[in-house]
């Protein structure tokens, strides 16, 4: 499948680029969160809805910087219990995990009966079992943050890892940092069309805005506050073209304190007998990349690149939070925009019950076919002609879970009360792909099945770390062999207090 994406958007570069050479304000290097903590995630948007945040809340990770100012400027005595209730959470966690000039350590184990097939944004288990552990240590700027993990997984034959590491400095206003952290990108809570944390994290040379203050020039201040990512990644050896570089770039502003826009852009470009020169680099950037369009063809094509946009709007009905989400990504591209769009919308309720529970409440459904909107397109999304292995990393993909072709529909419930005790609910229905013919490339199934899942997840807090318990099961009905099967998993962590 040919694939080049939005050479209009370029527009959008201009923009960030001159936004690098406009911003130079002093920052204290500080740690950044990654994806997988739902509950906090959660926090965070509570107070992102009611105003004591200011800036992007969709971007992971997000730098603990521009919220400590936020909340530690908040007049607490104004605040409904519901919005105080996260408030508490919040500061109580970024105290802890911003501590300067000392190192702290922590440690993580986890035992799992099958891991879950498609990953959301919360963080579980990617094997059979893991033991891990970390050291960190702040300054004023720089940051480090290394962790090792031992993994026993059927996915992923690479037993030591060192995901969720971070060694990072910050110059100006923005942090230069060599990362393995997750990664999210997008309002969607089961799944990022572009990049989510259903892959392990690529090693990644990353460039990320640390405060996010508006502009202050009257053309631009318009945005609101906004903020920026960049990441030039190295993917891994084991693939159709070997040792395949990974870009990626982001920019997410709040025009107005109940919406939030965000523009990305991704791409697989280089690696073993691909061009690699900076000219290569150019074209890719500026969308040059059509074969059979200024002379490219299959030995110089650039790149495998997607691009799109996504929008978060919070509204009130009946006092109720409630807010509304989509993201569209292109594959392709025509009249210089982004074309051929895989979709997400969702819905999401948030409250707070019997002055003890703050919970929230989403629905999301996921199309991740191309057109998927219009006139389906099979064998299309998350695939490339040249990049044959598509895009995914270590045998799954850097997108949305459920991986190209599927239709699913999601919802989640989650609660946490004031001494962090959590339950979490998500149920999937829905098809996965759906144009398989087979399609060995897939990384959940080379042939169309429907399913049906639940998952149920609590976790609690003693005075020896948090213990977290999971449970699921999944109905699966193979259209290719006609069978049906039942897949049930469970799962055990702990991890050290934080």
């Amino acid at each position: 499948m040919q694939r080049s994406c939005s050479a209009t958007i370029r527009c959008m570069y201009r923009l960030i680029f001159l936004s690098l050479a406009l911003v130079a304000s002093s920052a204290l290097a500080g740690p950044n969160i990654p994806a997988g903590d739902l509950v906090l995630r959660h926090d965070i948007q509570r107070l992102a809805d009611a105003g004591v945040i200011t800036g992007p809340t969709t971007t992971w990770p997000l730098a603990w910087g521009p919220i400590l100012a936020d909340i530690r400027n908040v007049d607490a005595t104004v605040l409904s219990p519901a919005i105080l209730d996260a408030l508490t959470r919040v500061k109580n966690r970024a105290d802890w995990e911003t501590r300067s000039t000392e190192l702290t350590f922590k440690a993580k184990a986890s035992a799992a009966d099958d891991a879950t097939r498609i990953r959301s944004f919360q963080d579980t288990p990617r094997g059979k079992a893991e033991v891990a552990a970390g050291v960190g240590w702040i300054g004023d700027r720089i940051s480090v943050d290394l962790n090792v993990q031992y993994v026993d997984s059927d996915q992923d034959d690479d037993d030591l890892r060192y995901d969720d590491s971070m060694i990072g400095v910050v110059l100006g206003n923005y942090s230069v940092a060599a990362s393995t952290m997750q990664r999210w990108w997008g309002p969607g809570w089961d799944g990022s069309l572009i990049l989510s944390n259903n892959a392990r994290p690529i090693p990644s040379l990353s460039i990320d805005r640390v405060f996010t203050d508006a502009f202050k020039t009257k053309w631009l201040s318009w945005l609101g506050p906004w903020d920026l990512n960049v990441m030039f990644g190295q993917m891994e050896k084991e693939r159709y073209v070997p040792n395949t570089k990974f870009f990626g770039m982001r920019f997410n502003f709040r025009p107005i304190p109940s919406l939030e826009i965000g523009l990305s852009r991704t791409a697989q470009w280089c690696g073993d007998g691909r061009p690699c020169d900076f000219e290569t680099f150019v074209d890719l950037l500026l969308g040059q990349d059509n074969r059979g369009s200024d002379g490219l063809d299959d030995s110089t094509e650039p790149g495998n690149q997607l691009a799109g946009f996504d929008f978060r709007w919070a509204l009130s009905f009946f006092d109720l939070p409630v807010a509304v989400y989509g993201q569209f990504t292109g594959e392709d591209e025509a009249g210089g925009f982004p074309s051929r769009y895989l979709a997400q919308g969702g819905v999401e309720v948030s409250g707070y019950l019997r002055n003890k529970w703050s919970y929230r409440w989403f629905a999301e459904l996921a199309g991740t076919s191309c057109d998927f909107v219009s006139d389906d397109i099979f064998n299309c999304a998350y695939n490339h002609g040249i990049y044959q292995t598509g895009y995914r990393y270590r045998g799954r993909a850097v997108g949305h879970g459920a991986d190209n072709d599927a239709r699913l529909i999601s919802t989640g419930w989650l609660m946490v009360d004031e001494k962090d005790a959590q339950w979490r609910v998500l149920l999937r229905f829905g098809e996965l792909n759906r144009g398989g013919s087979p399609d060995t490339r897939q990384s959940l199934t080379a042939t169309p099945q429907d399913i049906a899942s639940i998952d149920l997840s609590h976790s609690r807090v003693f005075s020896f770390g948090v213990i977290d318990i999971g449970v699921g099961y999944e109905q699966i009905d193979d259209a290719a062999s006609g069978g049906d099967f039942n897949d049930g998993r469970a799962y055990l962590q702990w991890r050290s207090s934080y």
